[in-house]
């Protein structure tokens, strides 16, 4: 459908559901309050995404509108200060590049990074495995760990909606 506004994974909830996790697993999916407070934010996080995509998919997203003011500008004319903050400038960097494809014809694909000290993650979503395919300049060896490091992520996140399922009956 043509939609090409950037998509910004990190929110307000993300934040609240990454910390909680914390940075390596906590092995504690076994406490059922631990487990059910990630499960909620883990919900809560995910809403707010699924709310952000649809709001970017009918051009309600700022980097597209971002980009076309500043193609405004014409020769001899100086861009608005915000375009030269550090904030601004640093939130158009993108370490970290993903993209998302998933069709039947493919059963992996992938992309360079867009900044020499960054990274792209192309990944597809199946019915019953997510597939990534993670690259990065060599120099920095950093899609290995990377790598390892999403798995134990997925993993965890796995855990802990698989123990929150109602046992099936054995009847």
């Amino acid at each position: 459908h043509g939609r090409t506004e950037t998509t910004r994974s990190a929110s307000p909830a993300s934040a609240a559901f990454v910390k909680t996790m914390g940075s390596r697993p906590k092995h504690d999916e076994s406490n059922e309050v631990a487990r059910k407070e990630k499960l909620g934010l883990l919900h809560e996080a995910v809403g707010s995404h699924v709310k952000y995509i649809t709001e970017a998919a009918k051009g309600k997203g700022v980097d597209r509108h971002f980009l076309g003011l500043s193609m405004m500008v014409g020769d001899g004319e100086e861009a608005p200060a915000l375009y030269a903050h550090p904030l601004f400038t640093r939130a158009k960097t993108w370490r970290v590049s993903t993209s998302h494809l998933t069709h039947k014809n493919f059963d992996n694909w992938g992309f360079g990074e867009v900044v020499p000290n960054g990274v792209g993650v192309g990944y597809a979503v199946k019915a019953d495995c997510c597939v990534f395919n993670i690259t990065a300049r060599k120099e920095h060896q950093w899609t290995e760990r990377l790598s390892h490091l999403l798995e134990e992520a997925l993993l965890e996140m796995q855990i802990l909606v698989e123990m929150d399922k109602a046992p099936a009956s054995r009847l």
